[in-house]
């Protein structure tokens, strides 16, 4: 049985917002933690605008019930729509579109703990739900709630404002440390795979074994990098590619001592999501180790490999060159070739959704290009 807080009609703009503030003012007085009220708040609003704007108006109801899992907080988006199409599709995140009947969908089902949803020509019902850890009984929160929004009614815009805006503070720390957290944890497992990778190639009798193992430790630590980055990081989401390169490099400066190469880094500072500096990092590794390896000193000229990033246009351009003998008719040798190494880098060019352009007339000189919209 439910116990049923308020009913708010969406017939204005207005309601939408009023829903959100409703949503997030029932969730706290529910005692749920504050990551959980920012993202109950958030995903009831998505369905409300969404019932408004493309529904032909609705109504959100908001009650408290009981299931075998507890207590929830259950929000109820009901409209009078003429259903939506494709809406299986639209929670699997397949659906292409960014507008019209369905907008928020399948990122408001990633933010509740249940999503329920029936659609037909007669309209659409949405039900959203928040699993709770309390004690009270859910006609007791559900009139605690209402007496809470009947306050609010009468309460400073500005106060109500400033709570928003606490909440949304502490939610935003609280999802920085468990990021960094994470990155941490990541950091420290690969940094136990690669130690074990590196036993096992110092134990190995045979010299090819010894040389995969020792790619495989660079790969890794490519990963590594990005990780140990965010975990230092202010903002946790975004990667300044020039010290990634520079802390990469370093490495790598160490790893490939004996090959004699000089590794230079140019470019500016520039921010780029973390899967995009993880495949660059990876793109990086196997460029720079294939310059050791293919790339020599010479009596008269020491093995260079400049690694240069910046943004061109509405592009980022990640340029690798290296000094040496070059390679004839590069682009087609390299398609054609059986490396792990340049399958990996293809495969990273694919994923940053790139362009890939290879000169070994004076070395070898490898362009990648991807569009990366400014932040």
């Amino acid at each position: 049985m439910k116990s049923v807080v308020t009913s708010i009609s969406l017939e204005l703009d207005g309601d939408v917002t009023h829903t959100r503030r409703s949503a997030l003012l029932i969730a706290k007085v529910a005692q749920a933690p504050s990551r959980d009220q920012i993202r109950f708040a958030t995903a009831v609003s998505e369905i409300a605008r969404n019932a408004y704007q493309y529904g032909e108006n609705g109504v959100a109801e908001f009650s408290f019930n009981t299931t075998s899992r507890g207590v929830r907080l259950l929000a109820r988006v009901h409209d009078r729509g003429h259903g939506i199409r494709d809406v299986d599709a639209m929670l699997r995140g397949r659906h292409q579109s960014h507008k019209g009947p369905g907008l928020g969908l399948s990122g408001s089902q990633k933010l509740v703990d249940d999503f329920v949803i029936n659609t037909s020509e007669a309209g659409t019902i949405v039900e959203l739900a928040l699993n709770l850890k309390t004690v009270n009984a859910p006609v007791d929160l559900a009139r605690t709630a209402a007496e809470a929004l009947v306050t609010a009614t009468h309460g400073s815009p500005v106060e109500e404002l400033s709570e928003q805006n606490r909440a949304l503070r502490d939610a935003l720390a609280e999802q920085q440390f468990l990021l960094r957290e994470m990155h941490h944890r990541t950091k420290n497992n690969l940094a136990i795979i690669q130690s074990l990778a590196l036993m096992q190639a110092r134990r190995s009798e045979h010299a090819e074994t010894r040389r995969a193992l020792n790619d495989l430790t660079g790969r890794i630590q490519a990963f590594a990098n990005a990780h140990n980055l965010l975990h230092r990081a202010d903002d946790v989401t975004h990667v300044d590619i020039r010290e990634h390169i520079e802390t990469l490099t370093e490495r790598l400066r160490v790893a490939l001592a004996q090959s004699g190469l000089a590794i230079e880094t140019e470019g500016p500072p520039l921010l780029v999501s973390f899967d995009t500096a993880t495949e660059l990092g990876l793109i990086i590794n196997e460029l720079v180790t294939n310059a050791a390896k293919h790339a020599p000193s010479t009596n008269d000229r020491n093995s260079v490999v400049t690694i240069t990033a910046a943004r061109v246009g509405t592009k980022i351009r990640l340029t690798v060159a290296d000094n040496g003998i070059g390679l004839a008719n590069a682009e087609e040798t390299l398609r054609a070739s059986k490396s792990l190494g340049w399958k990996i880098i293809e495969g990273c060019v694919r994923k940053l959704n790139g362009s890939i352009a290879v000169d070994g007339s004076a070395g070898l000189v490898v362009d990648v290009e991807f569009d990366q919209g400014p932040f």
